[in-house]
């Protein structure tokens, strides 16, 4: 047993392989476009590792001893993520922490077509280095398993194909390049050749129609992770959706055609001005002349919607990318239609390949008017003559019993009989519907928590030894500690002592916080007997974001609010803020328990003494000795230890600071002593301390005379 506690025991490993949680091989490669997080699946892994922590232990005269004091593990392992090249990797979250790439030591494989196997797998295990062409992974020859020898839940932001062509910050896919590769890429899409795209339709320039001006105009990006089976339709009709288009087949060729009506001028993630100009021009005049109809029946019929059960707010559920990629909502509302129809919430449009919520905000704005304002629908037929209209075309409605003159209408289907006569549906064009403004949007979610953050050091701390008055007469050594900058995340320290300055035992935990600062003034010593109500001790604690409260000037007598200025130890009543953790405090009690009073300049340490200061009793052998003390911060979940190599040393000599020895107790109480004759050699002696003691007490015997 050594001062500190502790038994001997022996370690030994509690695994002898990876405890893999889940695997598969029947899971389809996800395709990755813009910047997307995603969960990787397990392709491979061996060369499972011990690995002994050896450390000091509690036992011996000498403090501890070294020995095996827990496991670590590690293996070989290949990560697969995606359909490859894939552009690189962000951060990884691994459980409920966050953290960049490189410091994982895992290695990217892009997945080029071709691609040579994983150089170390080759030399180490050649039978398992495939090539995996095609397919982006990552393989690392140690990858840390921690102490519980189990792969946590872990993903990975993937920066995808196509990833830096639109967006806010430029981490999205563009939406027209996007459909393309999706439609025509011979490796993973769905094969559709790419002379059946029309590419007028789909790419252009400032000033033009095309999907991807309207798109860039308006600053939509997507980024979507295809990790589940779905149908290539289900897929193609949800991003044309949320982008506010139409798919149309122009004779032999896939036409993508945007519901935009206005023009539309913005700036794309390079910073270039772009402008959509929308094609709108009616392509035909429409009269009671054109419309076939039979005798008696209306030649164009119209149903229209109820607006008392129409939607008139409209949600979205995003990825944020700013919070981790968390399942975010954004909504848009229509005030109006709210007042004058009560409120009426459409259904939740999911659209995970959204991760700026900037982008959710205004597909939900665009979505809900559509609903809301497109309310009436036409059906009439056509004789074949009119076979070069098309659905997404522009035509104007002339009914005088309906109402309408040169009412444009816009086309939605087209379905042609056995006799070529064509019947058509279009639905009412209101401009400016199409198109909306984007706002910026904030997140419900908050912060996103990294529990292994790491956490700041500690300021300089408060070690000193208190006089026997706070202590009841025990030999104490104070420590007050708190994170440098007042880090948020700083949640304690670990206490370690060492005799000798190398082989360290732990004590205890610092568990909060202390408030400590600065004198931002000089303190004059004081005039005259407690209480000082002539000087005004100014501190600032923003060096560890403490605050200070008031108290009575009973409080202040009894030591309530008790801190030390240097080496004096005083009170205060009234703490005033006068800038952000600036405080004067006045009522002051000076030089308590003996402490010596005096000036103290500008920049003196301030510390208030409460809870928060961690109080360690010191065996009596620590007498005189120097003890080194190092103070190992962790963050605010209890995690992150810093490295104690790192810890910055500091040294102090316990000295049983005004502690009576047992002759000085004895004629303390008054009792009455026989100490022997002086031609003796003494039996009982008093080790007085230290002249430079700064807390000393005081002994009365009284008069020589009583």
């Amino acid at each position: 047993m050594s001062l500190f506690g502790g038994k001997k025991r022996t370690v030994r490993p509690d695994y002898t392989g990876l405890q893999v949680q889940t695997a598969s091989s029947a899971l389809p490669i996800p395709i990755v476009y813009g910047t997307n997080r995603i969960a990787p699946n397990i392709i491979w892994s061996d060369g499972f590792q011990t690995h002994a922590q050896r450390g000091k232990k509690a036992g011996g005269k000498g403090g501890g001893r070294h020995g095996v004091t827990g496991y670590t593990y590690s293996t070989w392992i290949m990560f697969g993520l995606a359909e490859g090249p894939v552009q690189g990797i962000g951060e990884v979250f691994s459980g409920q922490s966050v953290t960049p790439f490189p410091t994982n030591f895992l290695s990217l494989i892009p997945g080029d077509t071709p691609q040579q196997p994983w150089g170390p797998a080759l030399a180490r295990y050649p039978a398992a280095a495939l090539p995996y062409n095609g397919t982006a992974y990552l393989a690392s020859p140690y990858f840390d398993l921690g102490t519980s020898a189990t792969i946590s839940s872990v993903a990975f932001e993937v920066v995808g194909r196509l990833a830096g062509t639109a967006g806010p910050l430029g981490q999205d896919a563009d939406p027209a390049a996007l459909i393309s590769d999706f439609l025509t890429n011979a490796q993973y899409g769905v094969g559709l050749p790419a002379s059946a795209l029309s590419g007028a339709a789909l790419f252009g320039a400032s000033g033009d129609s095309s999907y991807q001006t309207y798109c860039a105009a308006l600053g939509l990006g997507l980024s979507p992770a295809l990790t589940d089976a779905e149908t290539a339709n289900a897929i193609l009709a949800r991003w044309l959706r949320l982008t506010n288009s139409a798919a149309v087949w122009s004779g032999a060729r896939l036409r993508i055609v945007p519901y935009g009506d206005q023009v539309v001028t913005g700036v794309t993630h390079a910073g270039a001005s772009i402008t959509y100009v929308p094609d709108v021009a009616p392509v035909y005049d429409l009269t009671d002349d054109d419309i076939l109809a039979a005798e008696g029946d209306d030649p164009v019929r119209v149903a229209r919607s109820d607006p008392y059960g129409l939607p008139n707010v409209q949600r979205v559920e995003c990825s944020d990318r700013s919070h981790g990629y968390t399942a975010t909502t954004v909504e848009a509302r229509d005030q109006g239609a709210i007042e004058r129809y009560g409120l009426k919430v459409g259904g939740t449009i999911t659209a995970r390949e959204i991760c700026a919520l900037s982008i959710g905000r205004l597909v939900a704005q665009l979505a809900l008017q559509r609903a809301l304002y497109i309310r009436n629908t036409y059906t009439f037929r056509l004789s074949w003559e009119f076979c070069l209209l098309e659905p997404m075309d522009v035509v104007t409605l002339t009914d005088p019993r309906l109402g309408l003159a040169r009412t444009p209408v816009r086309i939605t289907a087209i379905e042609e009989d056995e006799d070529g006569l064509l019947t058509v549906t279009a639905e009412e064009f209101p401009r400016g519907t199409a198109t909306a403004a984007a706002y910026p949007t904030v997140g419900a979610t908050g912060s996103a928590v990294d529990r292994d953050r790491a956490p700041a050091p500690v300021n300089a701390p408060l070690i000193f030894e208190p006089p026997a008055a706070l202590t009841a007469g025990v030999a104490q050594v104070w420590i007050a500690a708190s994170g440098a900058n007042a880090d948020p995340y700083w949640g304690g320290a670990n206490v370690w002592v060492s005799r000798d300055g190398a082989s360290f035992v732990e004590i205890g935990t610092v568990t909060g916080a202390a408030r400590q600062g600065v004198l931002t003034e000089d303190l004059a010593a004081p005039f005259g007997p407690n209480p000082d109500r002539d000087n005004t001790l100014v501190v600032d604690l923003g060096r560890s974001g403490g605050t200070l409260a008031s108290a009575s000037e009973a409080d202040a007598r009894d030591g309530v609010t008790l801190a030390l200025v240097g080496q004096e130890l005083v009170s205060f009543s009234a703490a005033t803020l006068t800038a952000p953790h600036v405080y004067a405090l006045t009522y002051l009690e000076r030089g308590l328990s003996g402490s010596p009073t005096g000036a103290h300049p500008a920049g003196t340490a301030f510390t208030r003494l409460d809870e928060a200061v961690f109080r360690y009793s010191v065996p009596a052998a620590y007498i005189g000795t120097p003890l080194t003390v190092k103070l190992q911060a962790f963050n605010m979940f209890g995690g992150a230890a810093q490295d104690l190599a790192t810890c910055t040393p500091y040294t102090v000599t316990p000295i049983r600071s005004g502690r009576f020895g047992p002759v000085a107790e004895t004629l303390a109480v008054g009792s009455g002593a026989d100490l022997g004759l002086a031609s003796q050699a003494a039996t009982r002696s008093d080790d007085l301390g230290r002249a430079s003691d700064p807390y000393p007490n005081g002994l009365d015997l009284g008069r020589a005379s009583a």
